[in-house]
């Protein structure tokens, strides 16, 4: 059965829980990568405790796109729960965010419900897809991957990337396997 006003996303991320939420609650590492390519943050305030708002100004092209929440559970380097409403496009809906150990990595379990259409859901998919890759670029940058193309933007970096994450996970399980000295 499915559900037309859901939308859920997993990603694997090659760093650890701790740091994958790390860039979900501090405003300058939200900003560094939410929004689909071609938007960035101009605003982006963040009260994360349950009951605190969070604020942000996605921009594309000069023109603003205001989206507003309300944190309701904040369980740190495991799980996120809030708000989220694009007035713009009448979307009023709630996010969950979990965060689980994945091997060396992180499993992440995106949940957005209450749509009020199919047409938002694919939108959002394309949107929330886009930042997620922007996301696993900045991750390879700041785990020191990817820091030979500073100057090239997420859309350009992201086969790169890609090709890095998978010689970084083919060294460290070379690392792993070989014996000790």
């Amino acid at each position: 059965m499915t559900h037309p006003n859901l939308l859920a996303i997993d990603r694997h991320f090659d760093a650890s829980p701790s740091f994958v939420y790390g860039l979900w609650s501090h405003p300058s590492l939200l900003s560094a990568w939410w929004g689909p390519e071609g938007h960035h943050l101009t605003t982006c305030d963040v009260d994360l405790r349950p009951g605190g708002n969070w604020r942000f100004n996605m921009e594309r092209e000069g023109q603003p796109h205001w989206i507003h929440g309300t944190y309701h559970e904040v369980v740190p380097d495991q799980r996120l729960l809030f708000s989220s409403h694009f007035d713009e496009f009448n979307v009023h809906s709630v996010i969950s965010v979990r965060f689980k150990p994945d091997g060396q990595g992180t499993r992440m379990h995106f949940l957005q419900t209450g749509f009020p259409d199919d047409e938002q859901v694919r939108g959002h998919r394309a949107g929330w897809t886009s930042s997620f890759t922007i996301l696993e670029d900045l991750l390879l940058k700041l785990h020191g991957i990817g820091t030979v193309y500073p100057t090239l933007p997420p859309a350009q970096l992201s086969g790169v990337a890609q090709d890095l994450a998978e010689a970084r996970r083919r060294h460290d399980a070379a690392l792993n396997a070989a014996p000790a000295p």
